[in-house]
């Protein structure tokens, strides 16, 4: 029996995380327990010792790893074992291998083969010979009589080259197979190796000019991005363009039979051949399909965080509450859908207009929404961002600007009383249409002779009415035909009766500050026909389904999009050239965590809401609602145990998360877990209140003021408790239902159109970010059209990717870089004019010495006698420059867990001082208070190098991804150059921060090292933090 994989080595996961083995041990119990992440986050910080939710994760993964990697230990050793050729060599290889690729390289020999050249090889025992030359028995030194000795006709073996063929195949096999080959070789692949793409000879002309950069590509394996490999796949799939990988085949060669250590092989010719072959026949295909396999891997992985980052951000869009909403679903040919909405997002009415298209009237479209805005006193306008959109928000904007002008010259009183009419011109008469049975009539008479014949003209069926000339109606079979009499004269048809007009008598004036918002609606088409919108709306049709999500969406995001499947919001890069388990995996879990963030109403939550509460499911969750239907609304959180399938333990996992805003108890209300209610009362009963003060808002300021002042390491030790959980409680009375999504700035409201034409460079907007690639970033800056911030014009400083600075959803100021009306595009840039870096600034690779260290020059003027052909030596400078210092062992760039600050916590207003400054701290970085950026702060020294590329370049990169607002669409390859940069350090100081951060086991805040320009107070907190954390 093989020995069973030694216990996973959780240091080396505390020690690439920055954190200690006990806080890894911790969690990795916690989570075999059957601990969800989101609880282990909020209510067992004393155990994890704080750890954030996305560090929890990573260990969550990794420790999955690690024991998927131990089983795969001992399925092959059993499958060795079973073939009777287990060594104590081989196993002690298999137990120490840390990697996969590790582990197959060493099971690849005993591996079930398929059929091959090697394998008919053996099957006539040619295997013995092969492996005897390998191995260098002495018994086969001379080759000669034990070759001669194998020749069998009845093999097929006629002769000795027979025979020697065969070995050389068992013997190229060998070196394939050879761990100690294939690791180098892979290495040196990954070093060396260049992809390479050809566009195929036989594509006709004009088919995939999408992958025309792609057409003769080259760039190195080790430096291509994510989104080019997707591309050439794309191509390749589309049977566009010819993908390999090259290396150096003479140095490979050179590595092959190195590691072979043929210098003294008895057979050193033969296993030279042997290599040669065994390198371009079996290794480098091998190598290179693993190669590409593991590229594509990496870059879905990547596509997928990008997919997960930005449906983060669009779920925690702050909410829009009290508002009244009216929905407009844009379209053409079907007209504008309408949907008013109250506060709860309950359907009041819903119509349809037709500002443009064949129906076209726009008077009467609006008018409409006039009727609608003021009947039921609309407050915002939620325009979704489909086909038409423009059109819709023109028509949108006009109303308000009527409205505006009317408050300003309100007309006089009788003409205010006079009914206004409701056609907005004159229709015209439809031309009178023949029957087709009809003859035309020879004469001019309009009315028909005293002697011709009663009889009803049949109309086409286009028209509205049948108009009948005579009561009575013609015989049976009775036709007209020629010759029969004077032909009736064709009767002059009315025109159709005029639409109900559209009254606006009686009607409140709208109110003053009627806005619109431009709303994703990516996905409302999809929701419309699911079953959860059928049975969430029986009796209405899927257009208006889809209208009434859009407006919802303004509502509360969360709650409306949970309802669609992830993959059906397009704010992904590729995600259709993934593995849908995959993406699919880590999208519901970006859906948990956004969910068990903001937490959920208990008495209004739907089904598809409640579900990814912690600790329930689908099953569960559709109970709950059914409780609720049968008797009421809940009054308590205790009352989710009478809920059939929910036990103690869901309880505990869920309750916190589930709030009552109005039940009995206000601690209901809270983040507070009901196990810590005993607490919570006592800390009320420190400062002479109780839990009924929360609803009053007096009270609760007068707490704040308290609790900001209190001592929480005196109170936790008189309770009791934890001060991790004692600061939390503090926090959650500080401020009692409170919603996360309350600190993100809202959406942009408008009241008017900007056009293409007026944008002018240099032309400072405010825009909404729609989706976050890895060359920059789209916005919406209120045009059909979405402009691209690239990369470089993101901030005056190096930064790795776009999400150190924005997220899908983001409200930025962006300037006007270049516009182009004949191709409809538009740069801008985050950078405000005149901060751009001055190119000593930037750094770069050949950069040299800061301007400070280069000496001064002294007055210029002084030495213009000098000839110029003697060029000046620039001076040493007086001082050395200060040396990088090393990077701390074991710090991986992104790994580190980042500081988290306490809920509701504020820079420069005290523990619980009002609304924060940043995104929640489980959505990513923090937010610089200065510039609104995440990340570095940004009075810290410049760091990196990259210059701004041409416009024509940002816009070819722009260019090759589809327009984020088309649902559906697939996006085009990326083909400009990302714009390089060499990252430098902030300095020595920040530097010896990151090192001390490394030795005692934490992270530096934000999850790199803090900048020089970090704040005293906020130096204060974090040092108080870390101490609370630690313990010391």
């Amino acid at each position: 029996m093989p020995p069973a994989p030694q216990p996973h080595d959780l240091s080396r996961i505390a020690q690439d995380l920055q954190i200690r083995k006990a806080q890894v041990e911790a969690v990795v119990q916690l989570l075999d327990d059957d601990n969800t992440v989101p609880f282990i986050t909020r209510y067992r910080k004393e155990r994890t010792g704080g750890l954030n939710e996305e560090v929890i994760r990573r260990i969550q993964d990794r420790v999955a790893h690690l024991r998927a990697l131990a089983d795969r230990k001992r399925t092959v050793l059993k499958s060795i074992a079973f073939q009777g050729k287990l060594t104590d060599a081989l196993t002690q290889a298999v137990l120490a291998a840390e990697a996969p690729k590790r582990l197959e390289d060493l099971y690849l020999p005993f591996k079930p083969k398929k059929k091959s050249l090697a394998t008919e090889a053996r099957e006539k025992g040619l295997g013995p010979l092969a492996e005897a030359i390998f191995n260098r028995d002495p018994a086969v030194t001379d080759l000669a009589p034990v070759v001669e000795g194998l020749v069998d006709p009845d093999k097929w073996l006629l002769n000795t080259d027979d025979v020697m063929a065969g070995v050389r195949n068992i013997l190229a096999e060998l070196v394939a197979e050879s761990a100690d080959v294939r690791g180098p070789l892979r290495a040196f692949t990954w070093d060396t190796g260049l992809v390479v793409s050809n566009r195929i000879e036989t594509v006709a002309e004009g088919k995939g000019r999408e992958y025309e950069p792609y057409f003769d590509f080259r760039e190195p394996v080790k430096d291509i991005p994510p989104h080019r490999v997707l591309a050439i796949n794309r191509g390749e799939k589309g049977n566009v363009l010819r993908v390999r990988v090259d290396t150096d085949q003479a140095l490979a060669k050179e590595i092959t039979t190195y590691h072979l250590n043929l210098a003294d092989h008895p057979h050193r010719e033969l296993m030279e051949a042997v290599a040669a072959d065994a390198l371009e026949r079996l290794i480098r295909p091998s190598l290179d399909r693993e190669v590409r396999r593991e590229l594509t891997e990496r870059a879905q992985e990547h596509a997928i965080m990008v997919f997960a980052k930005n449906l983060r951000s669009l779920l925690l869009q702050p909410p829009l509450r009290g508002k009244r909403v009216l929905a407009v679903d844009p379209g053409i040919r079907t007209g504008c859908k309408l949907a008013a909405l109250d506060e709860t997002g309950k359907l009041l009415e819903e119509a349809v207009v037709y500002p443009q298209g064949q129906r076209k009237d726009a008077g009467d479209a609006k008018r409409k929404l006039e009727q609608l805005v003021r009947k039921y006193q609309i407050a915002v306008v939620a325009i979704g961002n489909g086909t038409g959109c423009r059109e819709a928000e023109q028509l949108v904007a006009d109303l308000i600007a009527d409205l505006a002008h009317r408050r300003l010259h309100p007309a006089p009183e009788t003409a205010r009383r006079r009914p206004r009419c409701p056609p907005n011109r004159p229709r015209r008469r439809s031309p009178p249409r023949r029957n087709s049975r009809t003859r035309r009539p020879p004469s001019r008479s309009t009315a028909p002779p005293p002697h011709a014949p009663a009889e009803t003209v049949t109309l086409s069926t286009d028209l509205p009415t049948v108009v009948s000339l005579s009561a009575t109606e013609p015989p049976a079979g009775e036709t007209l035909t020629a010759g029969a009499g004077p032909a009736p004269a064709v009767p002059v048809q009315p025109a159709p009766p005029p639409a109900p007009p559209i009254s606006l008598e009686g009607l409140p004036p709208a109110p003053e500050d009627l806005a619109y918002v431009i709303v994703i609606e990516a996905g409302a088409s999809d929701y419309s026909a699911s079953p959860v919108a059928r049975e969430e709306f029986p009796d209405l049709d899927a257009t208006t389904r889809g209208t009434i999500s859009i407006g919802r969406r303004l509502q509360d995001p969360l709650a409306e999009l949970v309802k669609i499947d992830p993959q059906h919001i397009g704010v992904g890069l590729y995600q259709h050239d993934v593995k849908p388990k995959h993406l699919k995996e880590s999208l519901e879990g970006v859906i948990e965590s956004s969910v068990n963030q903001v937490g959920v109403e208990l008495n209004t939550a739907s089904v598809p809401l409640l579900r990814h509460v912690s600790g329930l499911n689908q099953l569960v969750a559709r109970e709950i609602v059914t409780y609720r239907e049968r008797h009421g609304a809940f009054a308590n959180r205790e009352q989710l145990l009478q809920v059939p399938g929910l036990g103690e333990k869901r309880f505990t996992q869920a309750a916190g998360f589930l709030k009552l805003r109005d039940g009995a108890d206000p601690l209901d209300a809270t983040w507070i877990h009901p196990e810590s209610y005993p607490i919570a009362r006592q800390v009320l009963a420190e400062f002479g209140l109780a839990p009924a003060d929360l609803r009053d808002k007096a009270k609760v300021e007068e707490l704040r003021e308290k609790l900001n002042a209190a001592n929480l390491g005196e109170i936790a030790a008189r309770l009791s408790v934890g001060e991790p959980t004692l600061d939390d409680i503090f926090a959650a009375l500080a401020r009692p239902g409170r919603d996360p999504r309350e600190d993100l700035p809202p959406p942009i409201f408008k009241t008017g159109v900007l056009k293409l034409e007026d944008i002018t460079p240099g032309m400072e907007l405010k825009g909404t970010v729609l989706n976050v690639v890895p060359f920059g970033a789209f916005v919406d800056i209120g045009l059909k059209e979405s402009g691209l911030v690239h990369i470089s014009q993101m901030a005056n400083r190096y930064i790795k990717s776009p999400y150190d600075v924005v997220s899908v959803g983001d409200v930025v100021t962006v300037w006007v870089m270049e516009v182009k009306p004949g191709e409809k595009k538009i740069s801008l840039s985050m950078i405000a004019p005149g901060q751009e870096r001055r190119p000593q600034e930037r750094g770069g690779r050949f950069a040299g010495p800061p301007a400070e260290a280069r000496g001064d020059r002294g007055p210029r003027g002084g030495d213009r006698d000098r000839p110029q052909e003697q060029p000046r030596e620039r001076p040493q400078p007086q001082q050395p420059l200060p040396q990088r210092p090393e990077r701390p062992t074991f710090q991986p760039r992104g790994d580190r867990p980042a500081f988290q600050p306490r809920q509701g916590q504020g820079q420069g207003q005290g523990r619980f001082g009002g609304r924060g400054t940043g995104r929640p701290a489980a959505s990513g970085p923090r937010r610089s208070r200065v510039s609104g950026t995440r990340g570095r702060n940004p009075a810290a020294p410049a760091a990196g190098s990259a210059a701004a590329p041409a416009a024509e370049a940002v816009q070819a990169e722009a260019a090759a991804v589809a327009d984020p607002r088309a649902e559906g669409r697939e996006e085009a390859p990326a083909v400009a150059e990302r714009t390089r940069g060499v990252l430098q350090t902030g300095g020595a100081g920040e530097a010896e921060r990151g090192a001390e951060a490394g030795a005692e086991g934490r992270a530096p805040e934000g999850g790199r090292s803090a900048g020089p320009a970090r704040s005293r107070s906020q130096s204060r907190r974090t040092e108080t933090r870390r101490r609370r954390l630690t313990g010391s």
